[in-house]
């Protein structure tokens, strides 16, 4: 018992996986060997894949099966194979490459980044929204920079799209940040115009108290330069 039990230690540990980076997807390669140099046994092979791995990501899994892990909540291929002595098992699973943060997303973002630095051009916001510009097309082309470059280790390649995700909400969050300085540059020719109502109102009433005492004023000099009518005879 303890002999069995200690081959299916050392098969366990001999399950193991790598990556392949094909055109548009990439092939996780399981690999399983029976240790044993004299007995048949079998070995049960269960590797996890990449945590934004769907089914539907899978391109293909050979005779493995599919199932979902709540508690590591990531998808996982499993089965189990009877092994004849230090016999190799190798089996493909080929996914999706989804690990690439599209263009079509990087230029929208660019562009919106653009127009908006045109429309605070020429307003008090126009230095605080150049900066965040700035900062949004560095971070946009550290992406593309990134993307550009094959890396040979596909981990690393699901390693740096994470990374790129970070950048990306760090470049939205920056694009955030100009919408609201382009809302508040939009609200102040409201804010003038109401002012120069308040100030022509203001300035028509006080034109109009100045006519009102200037009539007044005159109209009592009239009176007193006007000799009284004198009574008339009976």
């Amino acid at each position: 018992m303890r002999k069995f039990i200690n081959i299916l230690v050392a098969s366990v540990f001999l399950v193991i996986f790598s990556f392949i980076t094909l055109e548009a997807s990439i092939v996780l390669k399981v690999l399983a060997v029976n240790p044993s140099k004299d007995q048949t046994q079998k070995i049960q092979v269960k590797t996890y894949l990449p945590k934004e791995t769907k089914p539907e990501d899978v391109l293909s899994k050979e005779d493995l099966d599919i199932a979902y892990d709540t508690q590591q909540g990531s998808y996982y291929v499993y089965g189990e194979y009877e092994l004849k002595p230090v016999e190799v098992l190798e089996k493909s699973v080929e996914l999706r490459d989804i690990w690439t943060v599209s263009n079509t997303e990087i230029e929208s973002l660019r562009a919106e980044a653009t127009k908006l630095n045109g429309l605070l051009k020429n307003t008090e916001f126009a230095e605080r929204a150049s900066f965040l510009i700035i900062n949004i097309e560095t971070k946009l082309d550290q992406i593309i920079d990134n993307q550009k470059s094959q890396v040979a280790n596909p981990e690393r390649h699901i390693s740096d799209y994470r990374d790129n995700l970070k950048t990306i909400e760090s470049a939205k969050a920056d694009l955030v940040l100009a919408r609201s300085l382009l809302a508040r540059a939009k609200s102040l020719p409201t804010v003038a115009i109401w002012r120069l109502i308040l100030f022509i109102v203001i300035f028509l009433g006080l034109l109009g108290a100045s006519f009102y005492f200037i009539w007044h004023k005159q109209l009592k000099v009239v009176a007193e330069e006007t000799p009284p009518v004198p009574a008339k005879e009976e």
